[in-house]
């Protein structure tokens, strides 16, 4: 009876913790440390600085690709993007290439772990031909000696739904 007692009362702090920790709105502080580590991921990325992105990613950090496939660890995070990156270089050069954040939203998880989804329209022109595409990304960020680092980084393209009965 006691131990079904302590259970009880277990779950029920659990619930209210978790309902208030839901219902908490990003501090200001965490905020900027959210915004901070997107702004350095997208500028290390564009300039395809593989150092720049591994000192953003936790230890333990995974990855799953658009594809479905998932990568386990920053050291293998880290392959994983370098390999993209090769794919990139090999492609040719855009005249014009703009990325437009359109809305961003976050919520913390537990204390210190942060889940932020975002979505980015790119726009990459070549001449007169610009191809516009859209990505969301769900981001666990983890707090880490007082910097928020990328935990899980989880990346769909954003496709039109085809029409039920075409």
């Amino acid at each position: 009876m006691k131990k079904t007692l302590l259970n009880l009362i277990a779950c029920c702090a659990f619930a209210f913790f978790s309902q208030t920790l839901q219902a908490q709105t990003i501090s200001d502080a965490d905020q900027k440390g959210i915004m901070a580590c997107y702004n350095e991921f997208a500028a290390a990325f564009g300039k395809m600085d593989m150092a720049g992105i591994e000192a953003l990613l936790t230890e333990n950090a995974d990855q799953i690709t658009p594809d479905g496939s998932i990568t386990r660890g920053r050291t293998s995070v880290v392959a994983n993007m370098k390999g993209y990156m090769e794919f990139l270089k090999g492609l040719p050069k855009p005249d014009k290439f703009e990325t437009k954040l359109l809305g961003m939203q976050s919520r913390y998880l537990a204390p210190g772990s942060i889940l932020t989804t975002y979505t980015e329209e790119k726009s990459i022109s070549f001449g007169s031909q610009t191809k516009v595409e859209k990505t969301t990304t769900a981001v666990v960020l983890k707090k880490m000696n007082d910097k928020w680092l990328v935990d899980l980084i989880a990346l769909t393209p954003v496709v039109s739904n085809p029409e039920i009965g075409k």
